[in-house]
């Protein structure tokens, strides 16, 4: 999108916004005080291939907007729960935010207008349904405002236009497909790359306009292991939003033919049973144990909401964790380390430009990540943290979460110091994990308050530093009594570009962490799949007879 075609639709929404606020009168029913439009062009490219052979190739635009409608007025208006149970897939809004892609003011305002006019019903709705229920229940954010009021701000930042080196990632994943026809345990595979330029322009009623480009590139290997012994898939994926971070061919290769002799090596390891003891997390992680067990539940949003756990509500100047840790959230912070950070963003969803959100200060908690959703009666900043993915309503995220040590140990130092537990808590050996593919978290309160890290490289240590590769574990725990087990904290930090998962969406995030080590936490067995072999074995590999 260029500057000319994104002051067409500034001025199409700024007409359709004023006519809804002012328009929007229906008799004994609250009026909107306040509209807000989200509105997203996105161009990407996706090739995929195996075996040498192009799997897909295709072009993608679209255009959405996420119109936020609120009735009432900043005291008191229709949105509940911090907004966390506003992604209604079967709300008559949700199948409103297509957009046109062209720039033709009769198309572009009939979609605004019909997207505004039924999220105007469903917030009225929302309003008088929130007004009947304190009849009966209790309200606990009654005494609380509904929103933020901001000062009008403007900014636009230059445009520029996508240049998808598409010939050379569509060679690059066709030549790299082919290095696993070498390997005939590998059932199954591709190489994937996904490039995707997100152009977002923000409009509100109080005045604020924002013109801002989210950039994100993708290279990943599917692998799936399967033999008699060991079934296990696994993917590398390299995310960046500057492509020429990107491996080459050679580099992507030898990454590949790196984890999959990884793989093969499961095949003499010791199969595991559950544990619990003494465990050193490598940063990766070390950072997703951060992610799930705290960032989660800093997510201010969520202490709006009657059915969250509130872990941390009310600890602020309390110690929850090592007091060699401090963590604190940026998502202003472009590249870290030489390498980029792809949850960075120039202004959040609500249009605010986001601030450096502190959390954690040598382990004691002194801040939360915030929206526009205040969560005391006077003095309310928002930092700069909602975002969403699509049709759901911005809430409290992380971005660039950062794990700062004091005094951190090298990575033989921890392992001595790994050691040193195991003896003293006289168990026959303890964990390091070295990578993990994922995680998960329970944070409502209807629920166990617990935590889950998928784990993709494991080791078994003896008090005397003996190391054995093992498989079929995943770690798990409960928040508070998981921090305050941290013992020990690294002094190299590592990067990790992933995405994650919440009510709003998936959305790109970046974690940098040191390790960490645990005197306790609990390791499970993975879930068993049992899958038989194949009744053929690959065309290139031959028959054995039987």
């Amino acid at each position: 999108m260029d500057q000319e075609k994104a002051n067409k639709l500034f001025t199409y929404m700024k007409k359709e916004i004023n006519r809804s606020l002012g328009g929007l009168v229906v008799p004994r029913h609250p009026k909107p005080y306040y509209i807000s439009y989200l509105y997203k062009d996105t161009r990407s490219y996706n090739t995929w291939a195996r075996y040498g052979s192009l799997g897909a190739e295709k072009k993608e635009h679209n255009r959405h907007c996420f119109a936020d409608v609120r009735v009432g007025n900043y005291s008191f208006d229709h949105v509940i729960k911090g907004g966390l149970t506003d992604n209604k897939e079967d709300a008559e809004s949700t199948d409103l935010v297509e957009m046109p892609l062209d720039e033709s003011e009769d198309g572009v305002r009939f979609a605004l207008w019909r997207l505004t006019d039924a999220k105007y019903r469903e917030a009225v709705a929302s309003y008088h349904g929130r007004k009947s229920r304190d009849i009966s229940y209790l309200d606990e954010n009654r005494g609380l405002p509904s929103w933020q009021p901001c000062e009008p701000a403007r900014n636009k930042e230059a445009l520029r236009q996508p240049k998808f080196r598409e010939s050379h990632f569509k060679k690059l994943v066709m030549e790299a497909s082919r290095i696993f026809k070498k390997y005939p345990e590998i059932k199954s595979s591709y190489c994937d790359y996904t490039c995707e330029l997100q152009t977002k322009l923000f409009l509100s009623t109080e005045g604020t306009v924002r013109q801002w480009q989210q950039p994100h590139h993708s290279l990943s290997a599917y692998i799936w292991y399967h033999s008699k012994k060991v079934n296990q898939d696994y993917t590398l994926t390299y995310d960046v939003t500057d492509p020429k971070e990107l491996p080459n061919l050679k580099k992507f290769v030898a990454d590949i033919e790196d984890k999959i002799n990884l793989l093969y090596s499961l095949e003499k390891a010791d199969r595991m049973t559950s544990f619990t003891g003494p465990v050193l997390l490598a940063p990766q992680p070390a950072g997703l144990f951060i992610h799930e067990v705290l960032g989660h539940r800093l997510e201010v949003n969520r202490l709006l909401s009657d059915s969250e756990g509130k872990t941390f509500q009310g600890r602020l100047g309390q110690k929850i964790m090592h007091e060699g840790l401090s963590i604190y959230d940026d998502p202003s912070i472009v590249s870290y380390q030489g390498r980029s950070l792809v949850g960075s963003y120039a202004y959040d969803d609500e249009g605010v430009k986001p601030v450096k959100a502190h959390l954690v200060e040598r382990g004691k908690l002194i801040g939360f990540l915030s929206s526009r959703s205040p969560t005391k009666k006077r003095g309310h900043e928002s930092n700069g943290h909602a975002r969403t993915q699509g049709f759901e309503r911005p809430i409290s995220r992380m971005a660039n979460l950062f794990i700062k040590s004091e005094n951190g140990h090298s990575w033989d130092e921890l392992k001595q110091r790994l050691c040193e537990e195991i003896r003293s808590q006289g168990l026959p050996y303890g964990m390091i994990l070295l990578e993990v593919e994922g995680g998960e978290t329970d944070t409502e309160s209807y629920d166990f308050q617990a935590f889950m890290g998928q784990v993709t490289l494991a080791f078994k240590i003896t008090a005397n530093g003996k190391e054995s590769l093992v498989r079929g574990v995943d770690f798990v725990g409960t928040p508070l009594s998981s921090l305050a087990n941290i013992i020990a904290t690294g002094n190299e930090q590592a990067i990790d570009n992933s995405y994650c998962g919440a009510e709003s969406g998936t959305i790109p995030v970046s974690t940098i962490s040191p390790a960490l080590l645990l005197s306790n936490l609990e390791l499970q067995l993975k879930s068993p799949t049992r899958v038989t072999q194949y009744a053929l074995p690959l065309p290139w590999v031959k028959q054995k007879k039987k």
